[in-house]
């Protein structure tokens, strides 16, 4: 099966060291928490946390957990908040009210796609986040807008964002594709496999393509991206 694309394009030998070959199965955010090399309790910071349903995913992975959200004012997750058995703070969408150094892990989900400022954001990140400490999250990439977002990542987008502000990413890896994530948005629907990954495992199997091979090309087509850095 031959495929219209570059399969192994001009970035591929930047990011390839954060591009994993042990399976190239979609992933979520939530599935890299366990390997965030953190002794609990941990303070944990949910950087864009919305209505605050991390709380019960961070504590149940670290159930002494520290956990505090931030987000900016107004927004329509934010509005929508009722839960009163965390901590939650706001910011201006540039500066964290953290001192530097607090938090273990830090972890975002879908959020950065809504951040007018990334690079800012990612750099104060870094900052707030201790040394050896984890940056865990996910970004859209062939997602439709949704809820006020401004910018999409691909996977050379996401390596730069994080690696060009300290951090150092060891592992980058498909989330669902994104035809999955359009037909979900416009059908209502929950989530379906979609036709795109199937197509690029079978041209695997008849290329020989190795896991990490399968792993870029998913990365190219996925509706996100999840990542696992750390600050050295």
């Amino acid at each position: 099966m031959e495929l219209a694309v570059n399969v192994r394009g001009p970035e591929f030998d930047q990011i390839s060291r954060c591009i994993p070959n042990d399976h190239a199965r979609p992933t979520q955010a939530l599935d890299l928490l366990e390997k965030a090399g953190c002794v609990d309790p941990v303070r944990f910071l949910d950087l864009g946390c919305g209505e605050g349903g991390a709380v019960d995913q961070a504590r149940a992975f670290f159930p002494n957990a520290a956990y505090i959200g931030v987000d900016i004012e107004g927004s329509p997750e934010v509005d929508a908040r009722s839960r009163k058995d965390a901590i939650f703070k706001t910011y201006d969408g540039k500066n964290l009210p953290f001192k530097t150094e607090t938090f273990d892990i830090i972890f975002s989900k879908q959020v950065f796609e809504h951040i007018r400022h990334p690079d800012r954001v990612a750099e104060e990140a870094h900052r707030v986040l201790k040394t050896g400490g984890s940056f865990i999250g996910s970004m859209s990439n062939l997602e439709p807008y949704h809820s006020y977002s401004i910018f999409n990542f691909t996977p050379y987008g996401v390596f730069r964002l994080l690696e060009d502000n300290g951090f150092y990413i060891q592992e980058m890896r498909p989330g669902p594709e994104g035809l999955a994530v359009i037909t979900r948005q416009l059908t209502m629907r929950r989530l379906s496999i979609g036709a795109v990954y199937p197509v690029i495992e079978m041209a695997a199997r008849l290329k020989g393509w190795d896991v990490q091979m399968r792993n870029y090309l998913k990365l190219r087509f996925s509706g996100q991206i999840t990542f696992r850095a750390n600050k050295l």
